[in-house]
């Protein structure tokens, strides 16, 4: 009776190991395609920046109208 509840017990254990090491494996996994969307829309934000700053420094750099 004693070994049969031991038994129970590490059966028990080991689906809660694995159901945990399938939840962080898919937290991993989202983290990654989260990671991936942020440096895209980083690439894209830095991008249209770098395009603003040009325009303004050609503003900047036109004499003034009077």
């Amino acid at each position: 009776m004693g070994a049969m509840g031991f038994s129970r017990r590490n059966d028990e254990a080991r689906d809660a190991v694995i159901r945990l090491t399938a939840a962080v494996e898919h937290i991993a996994t989202q983290l990654e395609v989260l990671h991936t969307d942020i440096k895209e829309d980083r690439k894209e934000t830095f991008t249209r920046l770098n395009g603003v700053e040009q325009r303004v420094t050609m503003l900047e750099a036109r004499p003034p109208v009077c």
